[in-house]
Parts: structure tokens; sequence; C-alpha cells
């Protein structure tokens, strides 16, 4: 009985030791699980290479991360530094210093070795002046990494701008035998147009068309008098089922034959 006792107290022991000694390394493994995203890797392997020149490392930024996230879904539709509105990639915050994009690579570590082969890239990474960062990965079977950065501190500095108007679009007017065809130039990112026409300068211009394909860069005015009319355009993109407009063009006229 005493044998069986003390036989007990030792598998309790050993038992107890194994909980102590394993428990922690579980614990451990499922806190890095959990916060070492692709995002958090891509970090550290930037500040790796930043050490590895004696440059300061680079803090995670909440508005750089959120335009970077941004920024995949963009370089996914158009693979570039002009966003598909046809603005520049630091348009979506005044604090955006540099962009880093990359298409293709499954894990941080190849994404790293592409840019850092490339000296544009890798200049980037290692700029002493930047001190944040933000970073997106669009998840897929050919994933979309972004960088961007600043040289604010991580907190500092403005708002996301995420929507930026468009620009507006240059035109021409051709006159025809009870017409006029308006011709314009094609507004990267537009998802349309919108064409007012006046019969005095300075009057009050009503909308005569609404066109809703970015494409489409003509419309004929038909069934018009033999007098002096008024045309100005604007440009609109559709964002989550809101337009955003663009400033008026200038005002051009002509009389039909």
């Amino acid at each position: 009985m005493k044998f069986k006792k003390q036989f007990l107290k030792i598998i309790f022991i050993v038992l107890a030791l194994f909980c102590v000694g394993i428990m922690p390394v579980i614990f451990a493994e499922e806190v890095l699980a959990a916060s070492t995203t692709y995002e958090n890797q891509v970090l550290d392997l930037v500040n790796k290479e930043r050490s590895k020149v004696g440059v300061a490392p680079l803090k995670m930024d909440k508005v750089l991360s959120d335009a970077a996230k941004i920024r995949t879904k963009e370089v996914k539709r158009k693979f570039s530094h002009t966003r598909p509105n046809g603005s520049p990639y630091y348009s979506l915050s005044s604090k955006i210093k540099g962009e880093n994009i990359a298409n293709g690579q499954k894990t941080p570590a190849t994404v790293m070795k592409a840019w850092m082969n490339s000296k544009m890239h890798k200049n980037n990474i290692l700029n002493p002046k930047y001190k944040s960062i933000g970073i997106g990965y669009l998840k897929g079977t050919s994933p979309y990494w972004v960088q961007l950065f600043s040289n604010k501190k991580a907190g500092e500095g403005n708002n996301l701008n995420s929507v930026i108007k468009p620009k507006a679009p240059s035109f021409s007017l051709v006159s025809s035998k009870k017409s006029i065809t308006i011709h314009w130039k094609k507004v990267s990112g537009a998802s349309g147009y919108q064409i007012y026409r006046s019969t005095k300068i300075n009057g009050n211009y009503s909308l005569k068309k609404t066109i809703s394909k970015g494409t489409t860069i003509k419309y004929i005015d038909k069934n018009l008098n033999k007098k002096k009319y008024f045309y100005k355009i604007r440009t609109f993109t559709t964002i989550k089922g809101k337009r955003e407009f663009s400033k008026f063009s200038s005002i051009q006229s002509k009389t039909p034959k």
C-alpha cells in the first residue's frame, strides 16, 4: 500500500513537471499564430533589412495600413502606381511619400526577396528618412502586396482620403445640320459623364444627358434650332453606389448648320 502511494506520488510529480514545461510552449505558439499576420511578418523582415545597414526600424501606422489595404484592391484592378480613377497613389493621404507594389508572391519572405532585388523598391525599404509604414496583403491564387512609406511618425499626420474626385474632361464641338456632336477625351477611372446645355453663356444650364459608361467619348445633340448653344461637361466615379463628381469643364459653344 505504501509503495502504491509513493508510485502515485511520483507519477503526479512527473505529470506536473510535464505540464509546466509543455503548456507555456503551447500557449506561446497560439499567441504567436494569432499575432503573426503576413503584414506583421513583412514588417519584421523590413526592419531586419534596415538593421543590417544601421537604419532605424519602421513602425506600423493605421492610416498607412488602411491606405495599403485600399491599394491592394486597386492594384488588382490596375497594376500601377496610378490609381484606377487616374490620381496618383499618394492621393490617399498626404503623409504617403513612397510605395512598393507586387503581385504573385505567395509569402512575406518571397515578396521581400523580390523587392530587395529591385533597386527602387530596396531604396524605399532602406530609406533613412522614412519613420512609418503601412502594409497591405490581398489573399488569392496570385496575391497582391503593397507597402506605403512616410517620413512622419506612426500616429502622426492626417486622416485617409479614400474618395478622390475625378478630373474634368476636355472636349470639342462639331456642328452639323440641326445637330452638334460633342467629343471628349476619356478620363481614366471615370464611371460616366454628364453633359449640360444652355442658350446663354451665363444662363441656367440644364442636364442634357447622363452617360453611365466611362468608355463613351461622344454624344450627338439632335433636333436643334439654328442658334448658339453652350455646353459644359463633368465626370463622375461611382463608389459604393454613390457618385463623386468632378468640377465642370470650361464652357464651349457652337451653332448648328
